[in-house]
């Protein structure tokens, strides 16, 4: 999990590097030398739907995608485990609804090019299919490692252990009183 995790937040680091030299150049290219850049509006487009993708899994790895701990405070550490398990396994069903649909879709813009870079769109609409995958595969290692710590008595997640730290901060027993 710590090479997908690194591979994903270099990935996402070299397509903000690319977001910021494309529009860095596109406005000194448009308003210094009075001659715009053809690509570059469409590139920093495709590449920011790419880079939204990448940057949602690393949040997913990180543990930030659905929390809402003011509601789940008051549940007992047990229920919150299992209830953050269920949400696993709902988001791996709609993810794989979606990854479903974005192959499809990937099959329709088959034969389109973009006019400014004259990329085939199959490019930036995989950024779709390439994102639910890697969701896909995050939450289900999730869910197996939270499923073998009920029996081992050990995770390997950064994100449950993180959990359990958040928890521990937010207990009412761990605020100072005045």
């Amino acid at each position: 999990m710590v090479v997908l995790e690194r591979a994903i937040f270099w990935f996402a680091c070299a397509l903000l590097l690319f977001l910021v030299v494309t529009l860095f150049g596109q406005v000194f290219w448009r308003y210094v030398l009075l001659e715009p850049l053809q690509w570059s509006e469409e590139g920093a487009r495709f590449g920011l739907v790419w880079f939204s993708m990448a940057a949602a899994c690393t949040t997913a790895l990180e543990g930030q995608h659905f929390v809402f701990r003011w509601a789940t405070l008051l549940i007992s550490p047990a229920a919150r485990f299992w209830l953050r398990r269920a949400l696993d396994v709902l988001s791996v069903a709609v993810l794989l609804v979606v990854f479903k649909l974005s192959l499809d879709y990937l099959h329709l813009v088959a034969g389109q090019t973009a006019t400014g870079i004259q990329l085939n769109m199959r490019v930036p609409y995989a950024a779709v299919s390439f994102g639910a995958m890697a969701l896909i595969v995050i939450y289900a290692a999730e869910t197996a490692d939270a499923v073998l710590s009920v029996w081992t008595g050990r995770t390997f997640s950064a994100r449950e252990l993180n959990e359990t730290q958040v928890y521990g901060q937010l207990r009412p027993s761990a605020v100072p009183k005045e």
